[in-house]
């Protein structure tokens, strides 16, 4: 079953003009007005577990979701790939993962990544504050991400963009990695922008402080990438978790001109510090759609644009 969007609203991934479908052509993109908005709504940990990606397969069918990341390092690498294959239009990306879990490269070939029991660290402070301490070393960074690129690839998707896991892109030494893989890989897309301050970053000190953080370190790691850094405006990083219909309906007030991502985390379950099925609901709300319709927001995948 195709995402409600088909049927209902004209998007960039396949559209409806007088009630006949229509591919993607990009000509058709170029003779857009400078105006339009174009929006990719992508949903992170696709394969942290069954109960994410099915919730990650539903956000598409029945709401708004246009394109998903595969996490890197999941567990059950078959299994996500076969919920995948349920939702053909959906845009994938990989997931690239330095946290949780453990590395799909040789463990003896990315040490610097490693705890002393040989996985990841758990949480990416813990990876912040080995970096901090030049405790990672960049070669073992890009040997992990080219395996997990690789684990994808060979499935048979088609990977259209790269983000991280926790944000790490945001730290120089992981935002380079990424990077020269995506040109290595031709892969036009990589997650770099994060969203302009508003008031709420005052009146919510704790999200302020988190998003200050991020715009910092993105602004330093956006001033080391060439060409494959992508000119859109990501929203819902603070947010991880807990985008909920509130904030998703002032982000699409607030889009302008131009090309965004909105970054959400939809699933059919929910864990000790992420309300997947929170996001699940929001996403799936017939006031987003409705305001996704009333703003003209096309709705596309990366690989639409890139």
């Amino acid at each position: 079953m195709p995402g409600w969007w088909h049927t209902r609203q004209r998007t960039i991934g396949q559209f409806t003009l007088a009630g006949r479908p229509r591919r993607y052509d990009a000509h058709a993109l170029d003779s857009e007005s400078a105006a339009a908005i174009r929006l990719v709504v992508n949903a992170d940990d696709f394969g942290m577990s069954p109960g994410v990606s099915r919730g990650i397969v539903r956000a598409h069918r029945e709401g708004i979701v246009t394109s998903t990341s595969v996490l890197g390092n999941c567990g059950d690498f078959e299994e996500s790939c076969a919920i995948l294959a349920e939702a053909p239009d959906l845009g994938v990306g990989v997931h690239l993962a330095l946290v949780g879990r453990g590395p799909i490269a040789d463990p003896a070939q990315v040490p610097s990544l490693l705890t002393a029991g040989g996985r990841f660290h758990e949480r990416g402070a813990e990876f912040i504050a080995a970096w901090s301490k030049r405790k990672i070393d960049p070669g073992d960074v890009e040997r992990e991400f080219e395996a997990q690129i690789a684990r994808v690839r060979d499935a048979g998707i088609k990977i259209d963009h790269l983000d991280t896991h926790h944000h790490l892109g945001f730290l120089p030494v992981v935002g380079r990695s990424v990077e020269a893989l995506a040109k290595r890989h031709g892969i036009g897309a990589i997650r770099s922008g994060i969203e302009t301050p508003t008031l709420s970053w005052v009146t919510d000190p704790r999200r302020g402080l988190k998003a200050g953080v991020l715009t910092g370190l993105g602004w330093l790691t956006r001033r080391q990438l060439g060409a494959r850094k992508h000119s859109a405006q990501s929203w819902g990083y603070v947010e991880s978790g807990r985008l909920d219909e509130v904030r998703v309906l002032e982000i699409i007030g607030r889009l302008g001109p131009g090309t965004h991502e909105l970054i959400c985390h939809p699933g059919e379950v929910s864990g000790d510090f992420y309300d997947y099925s929170g996001e699940l609901r929001t996403l799936t709300s017939a006031k987003v759609r409705r305001a996704i319709g009333q703003r003209g927001v096309i709705l596309c995948r990366w690989g639409d644009l890139f």
